[in-house]
């Protein structure tokens, strides 16, 4: 062992403590280079310098494809970050923040320690850090704690992926970092989360990139086939040559170099003919001969010097929301139209039609989609605390009051998007506070006297008939039209022209490894039934089928009973009115049950509380409606 390796040796393990091994070779390199190549010292300080707004105007121009309508990957990726308290940066090939995504409650001091959009985290200046080494050797890394050459950095984990452009380039990196906590094995899952993130993001920016190439996608998995794009992709010219491929499949088949490749034939490269993978479909793709691996075209073989048509139809937010339900796109259309022109829209369907993935499509369309999308169901909030969870109060303005005061939702959503679900609940006092800041642009906390001046864009949704309730007093006529000058009316599942897709993309968001599929009959089954609690009844019942069929194809037998109870009663107005009565008031109750308990994170006695229940009446409606707590616990 070298002095040098003695250093790092000895340093990382003052670091990370007794008993914590340095094993990892990608840290012990990077701090090598950190001492040789950039002749840092671990124990300074090593600031981040910060763009100005200017010069990251310029860098963030390659991401635009991504950041500007954000697909499906990122979209999830960074639900699933914020919601499990991370905070998720996506970063050029030089280290420079281009975007950056924090939950509303997440602490400051992330911000603080550089990851602002225009922040540099290059291993050159702040050493072996998650961005800054994944850049430096273009590998997914995750950097935990004491590993850090920062000492400023050792609270933290950071889990990173590189990110490839559609030409096999490096164009950045994506990260989500929190803080450190339990062991660093504990942060697999992460790392494995922003690696499949940044395969799907390259996939996408691949096909761009080729769009006047065969693209063949491969897969260990047959049935990957039917269930959606693929990640390994290999781009062919008319003859079968090899014009580009993802990183996914050079990792997947253990290629080497992408240069080496370029220009092999794909009987070569793949072991089968290029006529016989002309042959092969998304349901029947065709054996690799050197692997137990599936191949299969995307897209229909290329005519020499032919340009891929573009899709008449837009795949953005509004558009996957739609799904193929021809009434949808069309409102999809009009919504594009609208959004960004001061047009107030109003979001009616029934209760699990998708009024807050509509709204939040609209939110992800905007101008405003980098900034906060700050939720408020009227409904499930008592009518004593609605005031201060929407406007917030100052320091000490009641008893129980938090010493500091509290942002209402209103203040939080500044800039941004403030979606009010269940607007028909709101009650009449407050509805006149709320008509006057959509009037003004600022809102009074309780307790203060100073308004606070806010840049408000309001989405707001009902299951209910405003009009009605104008006519019976319960809401302001004056509201009523300020909030709804676009009206978006949802269909109810029975009505969906498209039942077959929109199940097949629920099955891909809830089994993404391993979606098994659907026999015809259960699909017969789902397509017939009434649903009366709409989407969100279909997603709890492939979530059950899902765990009856342990990994298998759904059948009819996995699917819970109500389905064979319900299957043979019509889905239109014939349906006897008691029954259809009855099914909607018991996922009413479902639904308001799940509400609240998700607001007080399945504590049972304040759920209780809050319902106005027993403990033992509350245990016995979450089992009556198999309701299944996130941690598997109770309280």
């Amino acid at each position: 062992m070298s002095l040098q390796d003695d250093t790092i040796a000895r340093l990382l393990g003052r670091r990370l403590g007794p008993g914590n091994g340095i094993a990892d070779p990608q840290i012990i390199g990077s701090w090598r280079r950190c001492l040789e190549q950039y002749r840092l010292d671990p124990e300074g300080a090593h600031p981040r310098p910060r763009l100005s707004a200017g010069e990251l105007n310029q860098l963030r121009e390659p991401f635009d494809a991504l950041l500007g309508e954000p697909g499906p990957a990122l979209t999830q990726l960074r639900r699933a970050a914020l919601e499990a308290g991370y905070h998720l940066l996506l970063t050029d090939a030089q280290g420079v923040v281009v975007a950056s995504y924090q939950a509303a409650d997440s602490s400051p001091e992330l911000a603080r320690k550089g990851m602002a959009p225009g922040s540099v985290w290059t291993e050159a200046l702040v050493g072996t850090n998650g961005l800054g080494t994944c850049l430096a050797t273009g590998q997914p890394i995750t950097v935990y704690a004491g590993e850090h050459f920062d000492a400023g950095l050792y609270p933290f984990s950071c889990s990173t992926a590189p990110l490839f452009a559609g030409d096999g380039s490096l164009l950045g990196a994506i990260d989500i970092s929190t803080y450190a906590q339990g062991s660093k094995a504990r942060q697999q899952l992460a790392l494995g989360l922003v690696q499949q993130t940044a395969d799907e993001l390259e996939a996408q920016l691949f096909r761009r990139h080729h769009a006047d190439r065969l693209l063949v996608a491969v897969s260990n998995q047959p049935l990957v086939a039917a269930t959606g794009p693929a990640p390994a992709l290999l781009a062919l010219d008319e003859l079968g040559k090899v014009r580009g491929l993802t990183t996914c499949l050079l990792r997947l088949l253990s290629f080497g170099q992408r240069q080496s490749l370029l220009g092999q034939s794909v009987d070569d490269m793949l072991g089968v003919a290029f006529e016989r993978l002309l042959a092969a479909s998304r349901l029947q793709p065709c054996r690799l001969g050197l692997l137990n691996w599936f191949a299969w075209p995307e897209t229909g073989a290329p005519a020499p010097g032919a340009r891929a048509r573009q899709p008449l139809v837009a795949d953005g937010p509004l558009e996957r929301a739609a799904g193929e339900d021809p009434g949808l796109l069309r409102q999809a259309t009009i919504c594009r139209r609208m959004v960004d022109r001061g047009i107030s829209i109003l979001v009616q369907g029934e209760t699990g039609t998708g009024k807050e993935v509509w709204a939040r499509a609209l939110h992800d369309t905007s101008a405003r989609r980098h900034q906060p999308f700050i939720t408020l169901n009227c409904a499930a909030i008592p009518e004593s605390l609605i005031e201060s969870e929407l406007f917030g109060y100052g320091a000490g303005s009641f008893t129980g009051a938090l010493k500091g005061g509290k942002v209402g939702k209103i203040a939080a959503s500044s800039g941004g998007t403030l979606f009010l679900d269940e607007i028909g609940d709101m009650p009449l006092a407050l509805q006149s506070r709320l008509l006057r800041v959509l009037a003004e642009q600022e809102v009074t906390p309780i307790g203060q006297i100073e308004p606070v001046r806010v840049e408000l864009n309001v989405i707001c949704a009902t299951h209910r008939e405003l009009s009605e309730l104008v006519e019976s007093g319960q809401f302001r006529e004056d509201l009523y039209y300020r909030i709804s000058a676009l009206k978006v009316l949802l269909p109810p599942l029975r009505q969906r022209q498209d039942k077959a897709g929109l199940i097949d993309r629920l099955l891909q968001s809830l089994a993404p490894a391993h979606h098994p599929g659907l026999s015809p009959a259960a699909l017969s089954r789902l397509a017939e039934y009434p649903w009366p609690g709409n989407i969100r009844q279909l997603k709890s019942v492939l979530q059950y089928g899902l765990a009856m069929a342990d990994e298998a194809p759904i059948l009819p037998e996995h699917l819970p009973d109500e389905l064979h109870h319900g299957i043979d009663q019509p889905a239109d107005v014939s349906t006897p009115v008691p029954s259809r009565l009855a099914a909607q008031q018991q996922w009413q109750e479902r639904e308001l049950l799940q509400q609240v308990l998700e607001q007080h994170r399945w504590i049972i006695t304040q759920a209780a509380r809050a319902l106005g229940i027993s403990r033992a009446t509350l245990h016995r409606k979450i089992n009556k409606h198999r309701l299944l707590s996130p941690n598997k616990g109770g309280a």
